[in-house]
């Protein structure tokens, strides 16, 4: 049985670790208690949180007191090991490189993509929820993007009673739009729209929200589910007055257990494809 050193991570990781040890698999939480090159040591495969890193110099863990180099990490490890994390950007992956680490983003993963996509969409409807003065029972919203959590999201908006259109820029997506009893539209005719509109959710990873969109919404909620560079420009959305929530990460916040199941599942799927 491989040996497993988690380290860092938030409460999905915890929840991580649990559900594999019910497993019976072998896993260790790293802690300050032991030195990191002797926890390291009896590794076999090393999973760290998500995002590996927060500032890609250090691992993301909030828990310990000091933080780890993600260079003294790497350092530390040998070719034998395989490293696991999520959202390794381009920076971690050139140090992985330069000490010839084996390693796996299992934030890239489709499997995890498409299962992380529930939670999230399931979180951003929360949102909506609490922060509009209206149900979203007959509220008109606006879903921007047709991927995983587009597709989801706009499902979910549409069985609780909302008005949905879902803008997109592929005659393919307006052709799967329409197929799910939704509203397509192309983004040339979002000003327009956004002016009947209660709140926008973003899945798009660009400014797709301009100021003559911010204009229309005046007053009124844009949800952010994107990475960067989001959706919208902050000071331009203050200065039209219209509120911006930049959701990111909603599957550990809403639902850590669930979360934890999909990374751990995303995981098995690894060791199986390379043996570990």
């Amino acid at each position: 049985m491989k040996k497993i050193l988690v380290i860092g991570g938030d409460e999905r990781i915890d929840m991580l670790c649990a559900s594999m040890r019910a497993d019976m698999a072998d896993v260790s939480r790293y802690t300050e208690d032991t030195p990191l090159k002797t926890a390291l040591a009896k590794a076999d495969v090393v999973i760290l949180g998500l995002p590996a890193s927060a500032d890609g110099s250090t691992v993301y863990a909030p828990q310990l007191l000091r933080p780890i180099l993600l260079n003294d990490l790497f350092r530390l490890m040998d070719g034998r090991q395989l490293l696991l994390g999520g959202k390794l950007n381009d920076k971690i992956i050139s140090m992985l490189k330069i000490y010839g680490i084996r390693y796996v983003d299992y934030l890239k993963r489709e499997e995890f993509e498409i299962a992380n996509a529930i939670p999230t969409a399931e979180g951003a409807v929360q949102i909506a929820m609490e922060e509009l003065p209206v149900t979203l029972n007959g509220s008109g919203a606006i879903v921007l993007g047709y991927g995983r959590i587009g597709k989801y999201l706009s499902r979910l908006l549409k069985a609780l009673g909302a008005e949905t259109a879902v803008f997109a820029r592929k005659q393919a997506d307006f052709a799967l739009i329409k197929a799910a009893g939704l509203n397509p539209a192309p983004y040339a005719l979002l000003p327009k729209a956004a002016a009947e509109a209660d709140v926008i959710f973003n899945t798009v990873p660009a400014r797709v929200i301009g100021p003559s969109v911010l204009a229309a919404m005046r007053g009124r909620l844009i949800i952010d589910l994107a990475s960067e560079p989001f959706g919208c420009d902050l000071a331009e959305a203050a200065g039209a007055e219209v509120r911006v929530i930049r959701a990111g990460g909603l599957p550990g916040k809403v639902a850590p257990v669930t979360a934890g199941e999909i990374i751990k599942e995303t995981i098995y799927n690894i060791f199986r494809e390379t043996g570990e």
